[in-house]
């Protein structure tokens, strides 16, 4: 990382500055010092406080990874040939105990800014320390989770031309909490290289997050370029599938919603598949391993609705089976932030987020959120999907025809390319990348393209369906084919193509 954005010894650093705002034991500082003082070396510059004063600064706010940090310095400029009282100062003036968020940095500026930023939760943080940054940090920083804030002020600190280097989780990339961030501060930069990495290669303890590490330049211009998203290490499909971007709507300009299964904050309170509360509030309920193939299992299990129609919770003296059966749950359902900060201890009793009988009453296209093989399945008895999955709506496009054309290639294409990669080969497919698939207007589409391709999904005819489908996006049908969902390739190949290609 130190060498990709030029922090070696190779380079002329005498009026370089590097920055590393969360040191830690001292990963990047330790060899940032001895690229430094190799190069200074080679050039033949004197190794003085003059020279040398300045070139570093290193902040980390824990006190023994600090105190570490500062001795694996010291080590290295004795081991480079620096005298004690020089090795002193310099540690003196390049190492601060502090908190990085918080440091005024007056106006200093760094050529050079490497960091694996914190990746912690803001509703981590104690409430005396998130209190006190949300006072003083600007707003776009202070969601979702810290590194956020640490990257925007890494970029800040940069100057113009400068180049930065971070390994991080992903989510800054993707999250929809950091899309403020993303608007403003992604401007101020340009997006060199982003590597996806495997967690137990670059961490020396197990963590769990889904590591990055992006190489960035400061480029204050009015710079419009933002990161794409692409992951794919098919250039070819990549190149497609922002083809497809660039000139057909979205599956929100053509007419579709999307929404995710409603939150309810304690799944064994609301959820099972023999609950002894009354009928009426009970609505069927699947859960994301219920969608098997291209198709529902369902396992017969039913949610509670504590919302009444009109939007307001129920009265539990008027349902006492309900009342009872919550009541074995009250000290779990009391201690939620849901109900904390409603400060409503009436509303103990209330889910997350309303389950409306009547919303999810309406046919839809299941989606799972994560998934290793990509299954896509439509529900036509109006059950409640688990927070898990994402139900997509449509009034224009014939639903069965929607998920045969999803299903043929055109999502998982798309999904390969824009979605993130997760623990074990999985992907993430939220909201924000489900919503940017391209799909033509049902009422664009030829007569002859409607007809044929509503006539193939009704006879079950997924060759000649993919065929149309890959005529409509200007594409061969070797280019969805890998990209379709298992049963759709394994039940019914293309002449010439064996069921397990592109597995």
């Amino acid at each position: 990382m130190l060498g990709n954005i030029g922090w070696s010894e190779r380079e002329d650093l005498s009026q370089a500055r590097f920055l590393d705002p969360c040191i830690g034991e001292g990963a990047f500082i330790v060899p940032a010092v001895e690229a430094l003082i190799a190069s200074l070396k080679r050039t033949g510059t004197p190794l003085t406080s003059d020279t040398l004063g300045g070139r570093l600064l290193g902040v980390e706010v824990h006190r023994p990874a600090f105190l570490k940090a500062r001795e694996a310095v010291g080590a290295t400029l004795l081991r480079m040939g620096i005298d004690d009282a020089l090795s002193m100062r310099l540690q003196d003036d390049w190492l601060r105990n502090d908190d990085f968020l918080l440091r005024d940095f007056q106006d200093a500026t760094f050529t050079h800014v490497v960091a694996n930023p914190p990746y912690l939760r803001w509703s981590k943080l104690p409430q005396g320390l998130s209190a006190t940054y949300r006072s003083r940090l600007p707003l776009a920083w202070t969601s979702g989770d810290l590194s956020v804030a640490f990257i925007a002020k890494m970029i800040d600190l940069t100057a113009n031309g400068g180049r930065l280097a971070l390994l991080s989780s992903d989510r800054w990339m993707h999250a929809a909490y950091a899309e403020r961030f993303r608007e403003q501060w992604l401007r101020k930069v340009r997006i060199d290289r982003v590597e996806k990495v495997n967690a137990r290669e670059v961490f020396q303890a197990p963590v769990s997050t889904y590591p990055l590490i992006a190489f960035l330049t400061r480029a204050d211009t009015g710079n419009e370029r933002r990161p794409t998203g692409f992951h794919s290490r098919d250039e070819a499909t990549s190149a497609i599938v922002e083809e497809w971007m660039s000139r057909l709507p979205s599956i929100m300009q053509a007419g579709c919603e999307i929404r995710v299964g409603p939150a309810l904050g304690h799944d064994k309170a609301f959820v099972g598949g023999a609950l002894d509360v009354e009928e009426e509030l009970l609505i069927p309920f699947l859960r994301s391993r219920e969608i098997v193939g291209d198709g529902i299992a369902w396992e017969g299990g039913q949610v509670i609705s504590v919302h009444s129609p009109g939007g307001g919770l129920i009265d539990l003296q008027r349902y006492p089976r309900t009342a009872k059966h919550l009541a074995r749950f009250r000290p779990h359902l009391e201690g939620r932030a849901c109900v904390k900060r409603d400060k409503d201890t009436e509303r103990w009793y209330r889910t997350i987020d309303r389950v409306d009988r009547s919303l999810w009453a309406r046919d839809k296209i299941l989606v799972p959120e994560i998934y290793c093989d990509l299954k896509i399945a439509l529900d036509e008895d109006g059950r409640v999907p688990s927070h898990s999955l994402y139900a997509i709506f449509s009034e224009r496009w014939p639903l069965s025809v929607l998920r045969d054309l999803l299903a043929s290639g055109v999502l998982g294409a798309v999904m390969d390319c824009i979605a993130p990669r997760i623990r074990g080969g999985c992907k993430r497919c939220y909201k924000r990348f489900l919503s940017r698939l391209p799909l033509p207007q049902w009422d664009a589409l030829s007569r002859e393209n409607r007809q044929g391709l509503a006539e193939s999904s009704a006879a079950g005819d997924r060759v000649g369906f993919t065929e149309r489908v890959a005529d409509i996006y200007g594409v061969e049908v070797d280019v969805l084919w890998p990209h379709a969902t298992h049963d759709w390739r394994g039940l019914r190949d293309r002449p010439g193509v064996k069921a397990n290609d592109g597995i």
